[in-house]
């Protein structure tokens, strides 16, 4: 019995320094190293603290300790299965995914989290048989609210699908964001997100409103990003 204690105290000490050697390993290409966090591509083993974090921020006013547990397992499992490294989500028709995570300096601690992919947003028409890129499930922990770290994960979405020269025939970021939340949509349009018209590529406002985890209706946005000159130059071609 003594030995299984043992045993079971050695394996815990070995998976936490796995997860922080791995974290700090990652450091050393951050996308954006700060005082106090850095921000990079997220690895199996944030998702975990990641769903935590998701959870915390969509479900925390709509449950209690037992069903938080269990929106927070749904969560975890959900980022797992769609996590850019799963061979079966390899095969799907998403182009573009990244999934990115904020970590605190010192100790590694997943601390923000966002996600980009491609896909088509919705409607049956021609147009929206595209795909387009989408960023979506951006949290950050509360305790770490108001220091910039959302703005570093909306940039390294941003510079990722800049990056996908696939994309260049419509080179732009989309999100919805709930009508109400005057401070996210305050933060978008500082950094150069401005509402749509849904109908103007197609859609219509149960198309934005469809699958969310927000209540409240819900409003679409996106910014025109940059092309760099290599891209521009294969889309010329093409």
């Amino acid at each position: 019995m003594v030995l299984f204690r043992l045993l079971k105290i050695a394996a815990f000490f070995v998976a936490v320094f796995v997860v922080e050697t791995t974290c700090f390993v990652a450091t050393e290409t951050a996308i954006k190293p700060t005082t106090d966090y850095f921000v990079r591509d997220a690895l199996v083993v944030h998702l975990g603290p990641a769903a935590r974090i998701l959870t915390e921020e969509f479900y925390s006013g709509r449950t209690n300790f037992i069903t938080f547990q269990i929106e927070k397992l749904k969560t975890t499992l959900s980022l797992e299965s769609t996590y850019p490294g799963n061979t079966a989500n390899a095969k799907s028709n998403r182009r573009l995914q990244q999934m990115f995570v904020a970590c605190e300096s010192t100790t590694g601690e997943v601390v923000g989290f966002a996600e980009v992919d491609a896909r088509q947003l919705g409607g049956n028409s021609d147009d929206n048989r595209i795909n387009r890129s989408y960023m979506y499930n951006l949290a950050v922990d509360k305790k770490w609210k108001r220091k910039g770290i959302a703005t570093e994960l909306i940039r390294a979405c941003e510079e990722f699908v800049t990056e996908m020269h696939e994309l260049c025939a419509e080179n732009r970021l989309y999100l919805r964001v709930r009508s109400c939340n005057d401070a996210a949509i305050s933060l978008y349009k500082s950094l150069g997100y401005d509402e749509v018209d849904p109908a103007s590529i197609s859609l219509t406002k149960e198309d934005i409103n469809s699958n969310s985890l927000e209540e409240g209706e819900l409003v679409l946005l996106a910014k025109d990003l940059p092309i760099d000159a290599e891209c521009e130059v294969e889309c010329e071609v093409e």
